[in-house]
């Protein structure tokens, strides 16, 4: 990171690939939700995902990129695809029909605290002391937006843990392929990741995927299928990982925190939602929170730990 202290002006308080990555997931959620209620989850995880492939490998072809990888990166391609990006998929949506908005909020949002040891132990790096006020200043800005939960809304312990192992995958799917993100490229990566959790999709959702296309949804479910799979799904992980490669996966991830935040803004302006003092206390404290964050990834490079075997971890 040390090479990009020499950036000036705005690039050291935000990252604008990765504000622009969550801005195409927090604008999202209602629209998700309509192609949710429209195939049911697991078709609809089935179909975006084949969208967002069939986008990339026609990107691919069109700049002459290629998917391929040398033997000795297919484990780590492997790992990040069948494992950390497709079960993603699954305990996430199966924890949210088995828990509440608020408790499904609350716990993904944990994924920038768990990237902290994570990233610690996988890439030999100590944290940042910015990154790690950044990280907190962002989980309790999350907690205030979100607010407390209903107490007449269905929890259940299994789903707060898969939601809480959906936010430990996502840890992976941001530090597992960022080597090869470097090496490759974003985009090819981004193809490979998304082949392998359609095969661990498709193994559960393949049945209700064929069934909703004798009894296909209406138009609007399909504009919801199209901006996920086109826009979510391609254009918001490329420039995810993009900025995981400047920034580092624990600082990239905090600003997975304005997610909520972002859905609220836009709820005010085009649903006239009306806004608690408390919601808008806690979305000020993300944004402090990504901008000590992001300033320390720019002006702090953190301290790699000696490996025991003498080699830097990727």
């Amino acid at each position: 990171m040390a090479g990009q202290s020499g950036h000036g002006g705005w690039r050291q308080w935000i990252d604008g690939e990765a504000f622009l990555a969550v801005l195409i997931w927090g604008a999202s959620f209602p629209i998700v939700k309509h192609g949710v209620d429209s195939f049911g989850p697991l078709s609809f995880a089935v179909w975006r995902l084949m969208v967002a492939i069939g986008c990339l490998l026609v990107w691919l072809r069109l700049r002459g990129e290629s998917l391929r990888v040398r033997r000795q990166d297919l484990p780590r391609l492997a790992m990040a695809g069948f494992g950390a990006m497709g079960i993603f998929q699954i305990v996430f949506l199966v924890g949210m029909r088995h828990t509440t908005s608020t408790h499904s909020a609350l716990f993904l949002n944990t994924s920038p605290l768990w990237a902290l040891p994570i990233s610690w132990l996988i890439e030999r790096q100590r944290p940042r002391t910015g990154g790690m006020i950044g990280a907190l200043l962002g989980f309790i800005g999350v907690v205030l937006m979100v607010g407390q939960p209903d107490a007449t809304a269905r929890t259940t312990l299994l789903g707060d843990l898969l939601t809480l192992g959906a936010a430990i995958c996502w840890v992976g799917v941001t530090l597992i392929p960022r080597p090869l993100v470097a090496r490759y490229g974003a985009v090819p990566v981004t193809t490979w990741m998304l082949m392998g959790s359609l095969v661990v999709v498709g193994l559960v959702g393949a049945r209700d995927a064929v069934q909703s296309v004798g009894d296909p949804p209406g138009w609007g479910a399909w504009g919801a299928l199209l901006y996920t799979g086109v826009l979510a799904m391609v254009g918001a992980n490329v420039f995810w990982q993009r900025a995981v490669q400047r920034l580092g996966a624990a600082t990239t991830l905090v600003y997975y925190y304005l997610q909520p935040g972002i859905a609220m803004m836009l709820g005010v302006v085009f649903l006239d939602e009306s806004v608690r003092l408390t919601q808008v206390v806690g979305l000020l404290a993300v944004f402090a929170g990504v901008l000590v964050a992001q300033r320390a990834a720019i002006t702090q490079p953190a301290v790699r730990v000696a490996d025991p075997a003498g080699q830097r971890a990727d």
